[in-house]
């Protein structure tokens, strides 16, 4: 597909403080296996009022793995992805979990100024680095999630991660690959400029109580900051006007 790039840009470390901020909303604990599935079915749509995950056979997905569907608001999901994340696969965990991403990052795309990575837009984002790029941050929301640094940045063998995960070798040497870029970028992070982008991205989100959230989200703040540095009726979305849709993803 056509990667589509935002306007607003967002660092690794800022999307790892965001899922972070996922996990800790839905108590999603590091020493307990992740369920993905209750996750998109109980609990997404909590945040997003009226999501449903849909079910879609293989061939009529062809490519596509999961996409996010407009009109209604669906998850829709491969059958053979939805029944390996059920089965504790990862990589249909991170499928799945990079459609969450958008939901997260993008939930407002339309007015966030999208250009697609070719056609007329070419030349105006060759040189804007992964950090706009749609495609880079749900994945890399989707790596965060699954694989929390807090859990993974004393590790440094890959043969420990594959253990602690059930993964094979090379996705384990995958998600090493991904800690170290984050503990690099850590020390040169700025604490209270991710304080205020995690702020704005929550403060955004769609929910039905605001001002039970606001209280919330001021208090999840808190934790991770402290007081240092202040598939049946679903409709496959139309190709947006700027390229293929944000939210429809192949990997």
């Amino acid at each position: 597909m056509n990667d589509v790039f935002v306007s607003k840009a967002a660092s690794a470390n800022k999307i790892r403080i965001l899922a972070e901020w996922v996990r800790t909303e839905f108590s999603v604990h590091e020493n307990r296996a992740f369920d993905v599935i209750r996750f998109i079915e109980l609990d997404l749509p909590k945040i997003f009022s009226g999501l449903h995950t849909y079910i879609e056979a293989d061939e009529k997905m062809g490519p596509v793995r999961a996409f996010i569907s407009t009109e209604p608001l669906g998850l829709v999901v491969s059958e053979s992805i939805y029944e390996g994340a059920s089965n504790g696969c990862m990589f249909s965990a991170e499928i799945i979990l990079h459609e969450v991403g958008h939901l997260f990052l993008h939930h407002k795309y339309a007015a966030l100024g999208l250009n697609s990575a070719s056609g007329h837009y070419e030349e105006r984002v060759k040189d804007s680095g992964l950090a706009h790029s749609a495609e880079w941050q749900a994945t890399m929301f989707a790596l965060c999630f699954l694989y929390p640094f807090s859990t993974l940045k004393k590790i440094q063998m890959a043969s420990d991660v594959s253990k602690l995960y059930k993964i094979n070798q090379k996705q384990a040497n995958r998600v090493l690959k991904h800690v170290s870029r984050l503990k690099i970028r850590l020390n040169s992070t700025d604490t209270a400029t991710d304080k205020i982008w995690l702020r704005t991205i929550t403060g955004s989100l769609p929910r039905k109580n605001k001002q039970n959230s606001t209280s919330k989200l001021r208090s999840q703040l808190l934790l991770f900051f402290g007081n240092v540095r202040t598939a049946q009726n679903f409709r496959r979305p139309p190709a947006a006007s700027y390229g293929e849709d944000i939210f429809r993803h192949s990997a």
